[in-house]
């Protein structure tokens, strides 16, 4: 079944409720989301050509017009996948080869990377959302001359209906596949397990670019809710909305987030109570999860990652109120969404019973296919059973909860973002003063975790000077939120025979230390001089 019906459901149910609140105030009901998405797909189809499996590509902030594209894209038998407007130019470029992309949108403030876009291969047409461009139309003048009604397409449930890119790996992002089977099965059983109503009004802390944010439009179109986009992170607009409209929902946030909100000066008076949310992205800190339940908060314990849409074991039932499981624990596999297995990370072989720690690998009806036009990772992530491995280590105990205990590779999650650590080696050993680097995860008072970077430079500088330069050269080579926020130096990397960093010696000069929000881009001996 085409996810899009669930549109025209929610139209057909409630025609004239408030279906999108925008992080600027303004509003779409259903009857006119669903009218804008009709408009666009006959816009996409009689002006692009659109047809079935083709590519819809976006550049865009988070609103009503985002979600009716998305939607638009769906019911015309295309697939949408987001760009993440932080990228790099040339994430942008893999991502659009990657997705062979046939149709992009863009606002005004991205033209220049749909600009560096327009000679792919794969494009057809690009459309701009407002203003003039030379080349590329105005989508919104197409609009008034389109009919309010189109067919939705009949697609089966394993046809495509999204790819969301990942940045959980280095080198190039994997387009991980949205099924409409999947994704409708991943929605409709956390809307079970969670007991979302109607009435619910839900704030969407995560981006369209984002696994959760693809989630969260279907989901509320199923329960016929209303959705407030905050449009990406920022903690004064999330107050005000929370303010405003009272929302009783916030499906997902991050234990960064919380930390932020505890800050704000309006924390004291914020009226919480009745407010659903999973904390996700990391195990829930005590300080979090206290200060949310003395707001009133009903927390649910959440894990799960893109390739499974984004959920797959939930830790309670806020529906049935089960009960709370142990500090740090992430969750008992849910078969709701999936099976679960601890596998050896060596040796491959399933880990039976309790008091073991391993891999977790998940197979079952919210796990992706694979990665797009990507064969050879898709075989790399999956065995011979059909099991995801998920290159997260996990504890479980007698009672069968689950502990998330790190990583297997050099990944870490930074205030709920996975990122890869062999990315920044890259780029440190790149630059022509260094003869060595390593970086390693470092505990962090808002983020959770950060990268760390430990340095052998050819040229005598200090520890400051050596920070100033290679934050300079990362910046122009990473993503701003990539970069460490820790640099120290050091005579020799300890490395294997096989001369893989030593990660668990480099974070042994790390004990004991917490880089603050405060302390910026710092040095260790820094670090070490402050406290």
């Amino acid at each position: 079944m085409n996810l899009g019906w669930w549109l025209e459901r929610a139209w057909w149910e409630h025609p004239d409720k408030t279906a999108v609140v925008n992080g600027n105030g303004t509003s779409a009901t259903y009857t006119e989301l669903r009218a804008l998405s009709n408009r666009l797909s006959n816009v996409l189809v009689d002006d692009a050509g659109l047809k079935e499996d083709d590519v819809v590509a976006t550049i865009l902030h988070d609103d009503h017009r985002h979600m009716a594209i998305f939607y638009a894209a769906i019911r015309a038998g295309g697939a949408f996948t987001g760009l993440n407007r932080r990228n790099l130019p040339e994430k942008f470029v893999h991502d659009v080869e990657r997705s062979q992309a046939s149709i992009l949108i863009v606002s005004p403030e991205f033209l220049p990377q749909a600009e560096l876009l327009e000679d792919q291969p794969s494009i057809r047409r690009i459309y701009v959302t407002e203003g003039e461009h030379p080349r590329y139309p105005n989508i919104g003048e197409l609009l008034d001359a389109a009919s309010d009604e189109f067919r939705v397409v009949a697609r089966a449930e394993a046809d495509l209906a999204a790819i969301n890119f990942t940045s959980g790996t280095s080198g190039t992002s994997k387009g991980v596949m949205y099924t409409h089977g999947k994704l409708g099965v991943s929605c409709w059983n956390s809307i079970f397990l969670t007991g979302m109503r109607s009435d619910a009004k839900n704030v969407s802390l995560i981006s369209m670019f984002h696994s959760g944010g693809i989630a969260d439009c279907i989901r509320n179109a199923m329960v016929g809710g209303t959705i407030l986009w905050t449009d990406g992170w920022d903690v004064d607009r999330v107050v005000r909305i929370i303010r405003e409209h009272k929302p009783n929902w916030m499906y997902y946030i991050i234990p960064t987030m919380v930390r932020d909100l505890l800050r704000h000066p309006d924390w004291p008076g914020l009226d919480l109570d009745g407010l659903h949310t999973h904390v996700s992205g990391e195990p829930i800190p005590p300080d979090v999860s206290a200060a949310l339940e003395k707001k009133g908060v009903r927390i649910g314990r959440m894990y799960g990652m893109t390739e499974t849409m984004p959920v797959c074991v939930l830790a309670t039932s806020l529906y049935y109120g089960d009960e709370d499981p142990p500090d740090l624990a992430s969750g008992k596999p849910s078969k709701t969404f999936c099976e679960v297995k601890l596998a050896d990370p060596v040796t491959g072989e399933t880990l039976e019973g309790g008091d073991v720690e391993g891999e977790i690998c998940i197979r079952g009806d919210v796990v992706t296919p694979g990665y797009f036009n990507d064969p050879e990772r898709t075989a790399a992530s999956f065995d011979d059973e059909g099991y995801l491995h998920t290159r997260d280590n996990a504890y479980r105990d007698q009672d069968g909860w689950l502990y998330i205990r790190g990583r297997t590779d050099d990944i870490i999650n930074t205030g709920g973002e996975k990122l890869s650590l062999l990315e920044i080696d890259e780029i440190l050993l790149s630059h022509p003063d260094v003869h060595d680097a390593g970086v390693v995860g470092a505990d962090h008072e808002r983020f959770g975790e950060v990268p760390a970077a430990f340095v052998v430079m050819k040229t005598s500088v200090g520890e400051e000077e050596a920070r100033d330069i290679l934050d300079a050269w990362c910046l122009e080579r990473l993503e701003r939120w990539k970069r460490p926020r820790l640099y120290a130096l050091i005579d020799e990397l300890p490395r294997t025979a096989k001369q893989t960093k030593m990660t668990p010696v480099l974070k042994r000069y790390l004990e004991g230390h917490v880089i603050k929000d405060a302390d910026g881009i710092t040095t260790l001996s820094g670090l070490k001089a402050a406290r």
